[in-house]
């Protein structure tokens, strides 16, 4: 069940495979295509909604002990199913600075470099010097420099077949306690303004250029609207909660509620951060 593995707590069975060893996922890959089977990859969950129903696709999951992280002076590799948080602090321990914003943002390495997450003015994108990927469809191994990996706001140039093995971070060296005392203020805030002790996938809008999808929802008094097991966050309007063992037709149902209330209201039409699986 795709629900024990995704921070909503939503989504139906599928078959599932953990990758210990990356270097085999050509061999992998091939065994999938001569059975017919399609694949999709999943990261750590937290940044995903998945449809109710069995998937019909074969999941990918690197394993979380498939590689550690390697420093050398102001750089350091990271495997793509390295926690965040557990990142951000391990650097932060060297001196290595420059990622304090994320701290509190759920999920993996990888995942925060495919969407180009941010928080509190840091983004993922501004301290990736280079990635290391396979590419599904041609089965071979890449390093891309950041420049080809094309960051923009909650988005990158990765193909849907890419599958990002680890990532050349190049921090900024900053002393231990003032990394502590940023991490501090930024959790601060985002245990005052996010749910953060219920399910959820973060944000389920982007931000149109000039509007905050938040203060919208907000402002046309839709928190605490319910559909389901479904909740639109008291704490904040762009967080959807499974409160009530909410199926992902609830979540669905709300989510175009949203979109119905904020295009009426505002002229305004929402785009999806919150990356939906379905058959």
């Amino acid at each position: 069940p795709l629900s024990a593995h995704t921070s909503l707590g939503v989504g139906g069975r599928a078959d599932l495979v953990r990758i210990r060893h990356p270097r085999r996922l050509p061999e992998l890959v091939a065994f999938l295509a001569q059975h017919g089977a399609a694949w999709r990859f999943l990261g750590g969950g937290t940044n995903l909604l998945v449809t109710d129903a069995d998937l019909e696709d074969v999941v990918l999951q690197l394993a979380r002990d498939s590689g550690e992280l390697e420093f050398r002076d102001n750089r350091v590799q990271v495997p793509a199913a390295a926690n965040l948080g557990t990142t951000v602090m391990e650097c932060g321990k060297r001196n290595l600075g420059g990622m304090e914003g994320l701290i509190g943002v759920p999920g993996t390495v990888g995942g925060a470099v495919w969407m180009n997450a941010g928080s509190y003015g840091t983004a993922m994108g501004d301290v990736v010097r280079a990635v290391t990927v396979y590419h599904g469809s041609s089965g071979k191994f890449a390093e891309l420099p950041a420049e080809k990996v094309r960051f923009e706001y909650r988005h990158t140039g990765f193909a849907p077949d890419d599958i990002l093995l680890s990532a050349s971070l190049d921090l900024p060296e900053r002393p231990y306690a003032a990394i502590l005392e940023r991490i501090k203020q930024c959790n601060q805030k985002r245990r005052a303004c996010q749910p953060i002790n219920e399910k959820s996938a973060g944000c389920i809008f982007k931000n149109p250029p000039g509007y905050s999808t938040g203060k919208m929802i907000d402002e046309l008094g839709m928190k605490g609207t319910r559909v389901g097991g479904a909740v639109i966050s008291e704490r904040h309007a762009n967080f959807i909660v499974n409160r009530y063992g909410a199926t992902a037709v609830d979540i669905f149902k709300l989510m175009d509620l949203i979109r119905e209330r904020v295009l009426k209201a505002y002229g305004v039409e929402l785009q999806l951060e919150v990356v939906v699986w379905k058959n």
